[in-house]
């Protein structure tokens, strides 16, 4: 796999982009070492870097999305035949502008019944990094969507602090459980393998080795996934896993928004030194 990248500095810090993969952060080094799986040949495209999640995080079973009155069907590209991780996290972006320290991204979505505008920008400072995400609905509808951050860190102790999860992996078969036992990531630890759902979060930052990703907006759950060796994925994300389903059902905590036409959903991400 060759992938073309765009690198930012600033002091001690760099940044690399994957433009043409998403948009991805492809790695990042704050001054003490690479903290993300980078690219590698052996890799397809969901295992590796930190790629944005729009216009839904986690899976659509069978790609049939029915919310109220939205019905439609989007491309199936995971093996348990979901469509997985939304539309653009493997997509190639526009570049819209860059400096040595800052990046702007943006691409369309255009795939029934989503009519988007996304935009990325990464700012990298010598002790951390921003990275902003920003949905726009350009429809003339009003839309349900969710947004949110896939980062591969460094497999160790890892906190969330959330004081409940789905039940179900990957899916929820069920309203949220106090988290428990193994399950329980409020303190720093290693988590068991996993492809869980966490929610009634009480702090707005997730932590991994050697760093800490914070954010500002409506994060409402964080997905961790450990279960490739190495490595553990800390998802910060607005909407539930299969979360337009439990919005069809009416469980509560599911997260999804509906966006009016010209309306937006927007994230900012901050990836600092662990304090």
């Amino acid at each position: 796999m060759t992938v073309e990248l765009v690198e930012l500095r600033a002091g001690p810090a760099s940044a690399r982009v994957a433009i043409g993969v998403g948009g991805r952060l492809a790695q990042l080094d704050l001054g003490s070492g690479s903290l993300l799986r980078g690219p590698d040949a052996a890799l397809g495209w969901s295992a590796w870097g930190a790629y944005p999640l729009v216009p839904w995080s986690n899976r659509i079973p069978g790609g049939a999305l029915a919310v109220g009155d939205v019905r439609a069907d989007v491309p199936v590209n995971w093996p348990d035949g979901s469509a997985i991780h939304g539309l653009v996290a493997s997509a190639p972006w526009d570049v819209v502008d860059h400096t040595g320290r800052s990046l702007d991204l943006a691409v369309d979505v255009d795939l029934a019944p989503w009519k988007l505008r996304c935009h990325q920008r990464f700012d990298l400072s010598p002790d951390r990094l921003r990275h902003e995400l920003v949905v726009r609905n350009r429809g003339e509808r009003s839309v349900p969507a969710g947004i949110g951050v896939h980062p591969w860190f460094r497999a160790g102790p890892v906190r969330v602090p959330a004081d409940e999860s789905w039940p179900g992996e990957p899916l929820p078969t069920g309203s949220p459980v106090p988290v428990e036992g193994s399950g329980d990531l409020r303190v720093s630890s290693v988590p068991p393998t996993m492809d869980r759902c966490f929610t009634s979060l009480t702090e707005r930052f997730v932590e991994a080795p050697g760093v800490r990703l914070r954010w500002e907006g409506p994060v409402t759950q964080v997905v961790v996934y450990t279960g490739e060796p190495g490595w553990v994925a800390i998802e910060p994300v607005t909407m539930a896993n299969d979360g337009f389903g439990l919005a069809e059902r009416g469980i509560a905590g599911h997260g999804v928004v509906h966006l009016a036409p010209d309306d937006e959903l927007r994230v900012a991400y901050t990836y600092e030194p662990v304090p």
